[in-house]
C-alpha cells in the first residue's frame, strides 16, 4: 500500500495544556468551571499531522492535567518508534491496560492523533481506519441545564426551546426547594414554547455520596416528568447503585461509575436498570470505546456519548466516531457546545449543534469565523478526523527582567527590559489599550537582533498588565506623568532615550514628549491610535451607550474605582493570524474592563494627544499598517502628513499587515525602526 512509505519515519509527538476560557462559569455539585481544561497531542510523521484531546478530571477518574502532560513526555516525546500504524495502537492498548487505567485522558489525546495522522496517510476516515460502517456524521444533542441563579437558568431553557431542542439534562444541586423550582420552570417554559416530545434526565454528580435512604427519598420525593438519574451516589458503588435504581423504578446513568470494562462486569448480574454515559477521554480512547460499546450492546444497555465541559471539536468529532459505533443503542448525545461555551478554540472548523441540537456533516456545514461565514465540505471528513489543528502560540519573549519604578504617589509601575541597566540606546515602548508590556516581546527581540547594544524596555501601563487596580488608570496627570518620570529616569542612565507608542500607546508618547524638559532623541509611532476609524469608533459608542442606559434601567451605582465597562475589542482586531488570536484570546494580563473615570481618561488622552502630534519637533518615525482594523490611516495622513515631506528628517512607512504589526512583522518593524535610528 502507498501508506507504507511513512513507515520508516518516526512519529514526533508533542502535548501542551489547554485551558481555554469559557464564555459562562459551567457548576454542577461536583466542580465549578470557568476553563476548559485539556491535555493537547500532535503526532507528526512526514508531512502529516494529527491532533488529539484528553480531559484529564480528578474527580471523574482520578487523573490530573499535570501528571498526564508529564506522562506523555516521559513515555511518547522519544519513545514514540514502538507505534507506527493502527495495528501498532491495538496492540499497545492490549498490553498496557494498567498505565492506561491510570491515564486515560492523556492517552485519548495519544491515541486521538495518532488515528487521526494514519488515517490521514491512508486518505481514509478515522471510522474507515476502524473498520466500522459508512459514518453515520449526524446527530442530534442534549441540552445541558447547570446550578444556576433562575434568571439564568431562564435564559438558558428559553435559548434552547428557542432552537427546538427538547431533549433536556438537568443537574441538581441537592437542595429541594431550587431543585424542583428548576425542575418546574423547565416544564412550564416547554408549554410556553409548545414543546412536544420533552425528554429530561438528571444528573446528581455523586451528590448523596454513601446515603442511599436519602438519595432514594429524595428522588421519589422530586415531581418531575424524568426518565432517569446520572451517578447519585458516589461512583463504583455497584449494590447501591442497583438498590437506588430497584427502589425510586428509574435507570441509573453510569459516568464515573463506568470506565473500564472490569466496571461493567460488576454491573452484569445486578438487579435494577442501567444506562452508560460513555466519554471517550474518560474511558481511554476510541479502541477502549469500541470493546466497551460492543458488550454493553450484548447487554442490551442504551448508551449516552458524554462529554467533558470545554472540550475542543477534536473530542467532538471523536463523539460522532462513537455515536457511529453505538447504532441503534444510542439514546442520547452530549456536547458540540462549541462557541456557544468558547470564544476560540485550536482546531477548525468549530463544530457546534444547530437547529433541534442537530450536528449534521453529511451535508456542507457553515460556521461564522473572524473571516465571515466559511463553509466545509462534506468530503472533508474522508480523511483522518477532518478537524484541523495547531499547536498554541507561545512567545519567545527573550526572558526579560521584569523590573519596578515607584512613581512619586507610591504606585509601582512595572516593565519589561531586554538588555542593560545603563549605556548608549534605550527605547521605551508604551503598549496599546488592552495590552500590556508583554505583547511588545517579539518586536524587543527583532531590535535586540539587529542591534545587540541597545535596551529595550516596554512598560505597563498605570491600571495594566502587572500593575495593581487592573482597569483604573487614576487620574489623567498621572498617567501621563508616569511616563513622564520613566523617561526622565532613563535620559539618567542613557546617552539616547527614544520613546515609543503602538496605538494607544503612541498617544502617551506624544503627549509626554511634549511635556518633558529634556527632549526625547526621537519618537516612534507604530499604528499610532490618533483617530479611531468608522467601524470601531462605532463600537465604542455602541458599548459605552449599552452600558449606560444598563445603569440607568437598573439603577446601579458602580463605584467610580472599580472596573466594569467593557473594552468592545475582540483578538480579531489586532490580527487575523490563528496562533496570535490564540495568544491573546488566551492572555490573562490584557485588560478587558476598565472605570467609567478611566474611559473618560481614554478620550481626553486621545484629544491631547491629536493636537500635541501637530505640535511635535521629535524626529519621529510612524509605521501604520495597510490592514488595520482599528486605527484610520487616511486621517492621520491628512492631519500630520506635511511632518513627513522630503525636507526633514521624519520617516513614514507602511507595512502590509494588521494592526498587530509587532506580532505579525517583527522583524520588517525592527528593520525600519533600525534605519531611522541610524539616520539620527
Amino acid at each position: 500500500m502507498m501508506y507504507s512509505k511513512f513507515q520508516s519515519e518516526i512519529i514526533q509527538i508533542q502535548s501542551t495544556a489547554l485551558k481555554i476560557p469559557l464564555k459562562t462559569t459551567v457548576r454542577h455539585a461536583s466542580a465549578s468551571r470557568k476553563n476548559g481544561e485539556s491535555i493537547w497531542v500532535q503526532a507528526r510523521r512526514g508531512e502529516l499531522t494529527g491532533y488529539g484531546e484528553g480531559c484529564p478530571r480528578s474527580y471523574v477518574a482520578g487523573d490530573d492535567l499535570e501528571t498526564s502532560l508529564a506522562w506523555v513526555t516521559q513515555k511518547f516525546a522519544d519513545d514514540a518508534p514502538s507505534i507506527r500504524n493502527i495495528e501498532d495502537i491495538t496492540r499497545w492498548v492490549d498490553n498496557n491496560n494498567a498505565p492506561i487505567d491510570t491515564y486515560p485522558s492523556a492517552w485519548c489525546a495519544v491515541e486521538t492523533a495518532l488515528l487521526d495522522l494514519f488515517a490521514q496517510e491512508r486518505s481514509q476516515s478515522v471510522e474507515k481506519l476502524l473498520g466500522l460502517a459508512e459514518p453515520e456524521l449526524s446527530t442530534r444533542y442534549s441540552a445541558v441545564l447547570g446550578n444556576e441563579k433562575p434568571w439564568k437558568f431562564k435564559g438558558q431553557i428559553d435559548l434552547y426551546l428557542t432552537k427546538g431542542m427538547t431533549d433536556f439534562k438537568v443537574k441538581l444541586c441537592g437542595e429541594m426547594e431550587k431543585d424542583q423550582e428548576k425542575l418546574t420552570i423547565l416544564e412550564t417554559l416547554a408549554k410556553d414554547h409548545q414543546a412536544e416530545g420533552l425528554r429530561i434526565r438528571l444528573d446528581a454528580n455523586n451528590l448523596w455520596a454513601e446515603d442511599l435512604a436519602g438519595a432514594v427519598t429524595y428522588i421519589n420525593q422530586l415531581k418531575g416528568d424524568f426518565f432517569a438519574v446520572e451517578e447519585p451516589l458516589k461512583a463504583k458503588k455497584p449494590k447501591m447503585l442497583s438498590q437506588f435504581s430497584v427502589e425510586t423504578g428509574l435507570p441509573v446513568i453510569l459516568d464515573e461509575s463506568l470506565c473500564t470494562m472490569r466496571d461493567l462486569e460488576s454491573y452484569r448480574d445486578l438487579p435494577g436498570q442501567f444506562i452508560a454515559n460513555i466519554k471517550i477521554s474518560r474511558v481511554g480512547g476510541l479502541l477502549r470505546t469500541k470493546a466497551l460499546i460492543n458488550s454493553l450492546q450484548s447487554m442490551g444497555w442504551k448508551i449516552i456519548i458524554g462529554c467533558h465541559v470545554g472540550e475542543t471539536s477534536t473530542l467532538t468529532r471523536c463523539g460522532l466516531v462513537a455515536a457511529s459505533m453505538a447504532g441503534k443503542s444510542l439514546l442520547a448525545h452530549e456536547g458540540a457546545f462549541g462557541d456557544y461555551l468558547m470564544d476560540r478554540e485550536p482546531a477548525f472548523p468549530t463544530l457546534t449543534f444547530n437547529r433541534k441540537g442537530n450536528l449534521n456533516l453529511r451535508r456542507p456545514y457553515f460556521l461564522k469565523t473572524v473571516r465571515g461565514l466559511e463553509c466545509v465540505p462534506p468530503d472533508a471528513w474522508n480523511k483522518g478526523l477532518g478537524v484541523k489543528g495547531r499547536m498554541p502560540k507561545t512567545i519567545n519573549d527573550g526572558a526579560p527582567r521584569i523590573e519596578t519604578l515607584t512613581m512619586p504617589d507610591g504606585y509601582p509601575i512595572h516593565y519589561r527590559i531586554w538588555g542593560e541597566d545603563r549605556g548608549k540606546d534605550v527605547i521605551l515602548i508604551l503598549h496599546g489599550g488592552m495590552s500590556h508590556s508583554g505583547w511588545q516581546a517579539p518586536l524587543a527581540e527583532a531590535l535586540r537582533n539587529r542591534r545587540d547594544n541597545i535596551t529595550i524596555m516596554a512598560a505597563d501601563r498605570r491600571g495594566c498588565g502587572l500593575n495593581p487596580n487592573r482597569g483604573d488608570l487614576g487620574t489623567i496627570h498621572q498617567v501621563i506623568d508616569d511616563v513622564v518620570q520613566h523617561v526622565t529616569f532613563l535620559q539618567a542612565h542613557f546617552d539616547r532615550v527614544h520613546l515609543a507608542g503602538w496605538c494607544q500607546g503612541a498617544q502617551y508618547a506624544t503627549i509626554a514628549a511634549a511635556k518633558l524638559a529634556k527632549k526625547t532623541d526621537s519618537l516612534i509611532l507604530m499604528t499610532p491610535g490618533f483617530f479611531w476609524n468608522e467601524r470601531f469608533r462605532s463600537v465604542i459608542t455602541i458599548s459605552e451607550n449599552v452600558m449606560m442606559d444598563m445603569i440607568s434601567e437598573f439603577d446601579l451605582t458602580p463605584d467610580r474605582n472599580h472596573a466594569w465597562l467593557p473594552i468592545p475589542m475582540e483578538p480579531a482586531d489586532f490580527t487575523m493570524n490563528e496562533s496570535w488570536l490564540d495568544y491573546i484570546e488566551g492572555d490573562t494580563l490584557k485588560t478587558t474592563k476598565i472605570t467609567l473615570k478611566s474611559a473618560n481618561i481614554m478620550d481626553e488622552i486621545q484629544n491631547l494627544a491629536i493636537s500635541a502630534i501637530q505640535d511635535n519637533t521629535c524626529p519621529t518615525i510612524a509605521i501604520l499598517a495597510n490592514h488595520d482594523r482599528i486605527v484610520d490611516n487616511k486621517k492621520i495622513i491628512s492631519v500630520i502628513g506635511n511632518q513627513f515631506d522630503t525636507n526633514t528628517s521624519n520617516t513614514l512607512k507602511f507595512i502590509d499587515t494588521a494592526h498587530a504589526l509587532q506580532f505579525e512583522k517583527p522583524q520588517q518593524v525592527a528593520q525600519f525602526i533600525d534605519e531611522f535610528l541610524n539616520k539620527l
